[in-house]
């Protein structure tokens, strides 16, 4: 078999070269998925890093994101767990329910069982660089994968951090009205409203907006640590979470005391 000229094999190696940045690059910093991949649809959200993703034959999977770690909901220590609560709900906003895509590193599967990947939206987002980005989630590094998405992440995590984004925020969060709720969905904010109803109904507690915006959510079974629900009808609120959306209604769910207080107390 004859053998190409140099010259040809240069111009096949420049070309390969060329396609090969080409696929990479963006106006933005991602990374596209390669390989094995698996599509599913997200049905628990265990916190931050883990979900478990069901698959079009039935089965499910328990699923650790790559490159990511959350702090966690059974720590002690109440700041730590708020901001796990907080990470979680940013995973459960923008996860459950929803269709992704699963691909694969070096190591399929962790000791404890749960398939690592990077999780990929229906829209081509990565969201283990995109809940880094958005300041719910910190890198780790513990088991290996791609040199290339480690430093993606790490960019990602020094702007989050730089921004004072998420869990990186040193105050507390701006206070919008319940009018404009629906334009911060899916961030870490406080919402004042005036409390008209306080209505129990399984699983939660709704404290609904004077003006129909917006509703704080108490879970049924954290209803004790917050004795004085009765008193806050009529009462101007301060609610502080990350706001989601249920049925085109803006709500934050509050976990602790410390998310919700009178607009007349002073911080």
């Amino acid at each position: 078999m004859k053998k190409p000229a140099s010259g040809g094999v240069f111009f096949l190696l420049s070309l390969f070269f060329f396609f090969f940045r080409a696929a990479g690059s963006s106006s933005s910093p991602q990374i596209r998925a390669a390989g094995e991949s698996d599509s599913g649809v997200v049905v628990t959200v265990y916190d931050g890093d883990t979900i478990r993703v069901q698959f079009p034959d039935g089965s499910s999977e328990r699923v650790r994101l790559i490159g990511l770690n959350s702090p966690e909901l059974s720590d002690l220590r109440e700041d730590v767990a708020f901001r796990a609560f907080l990470a979680k709900r940013f995973s459960f906003f923008y996860l459950y329910g929803k269709k992704v895509r699963l691909t694969y590193d070096q190591t399929r599967v962790d000791q404890y069982g749960r398939t690592l990947a990077y999780v990929w939206t229906d829209r081509g987002k990565l969201f283990n660089e995109f809940i880094i980005r958005q300041g719910f989630a910190y890198v780790f590094l513990a088991f290996p994968f791609r040199s290339d998405i480690q430093n993606l992440f790490r960019e990602a995590q020094l702007e989050a951090r730089q921004e004072e984004r998420g869990l990186w925020r040193k105050e507390e969060p701006e206070v919008i009205s319940s009018a404009e709720a629906r334009s911060y969905l899916g961030k870490y904010i406080a919402v004042r409203f005036n409390c008209s109803s306080a209505e129990e109904k399984r699983p939660f507690v709704y404290l609904s907006s004077e003006d129909q915006e917006f509703e704080a959510l108490i879970p049924r079974n954290r209803q004790r640590f917050f004795p004085a629900l009765k008193n806050y009808l009529s009462q101007d609120l301060v609610v502080t979470g990350l706001l989601e959306e249920f049925k085109g209604m803006p709500q934050i769910v509050v976990f602790f005391p410390r998310q919700l207080r009178s607009a007349s107390d002073q911080k």
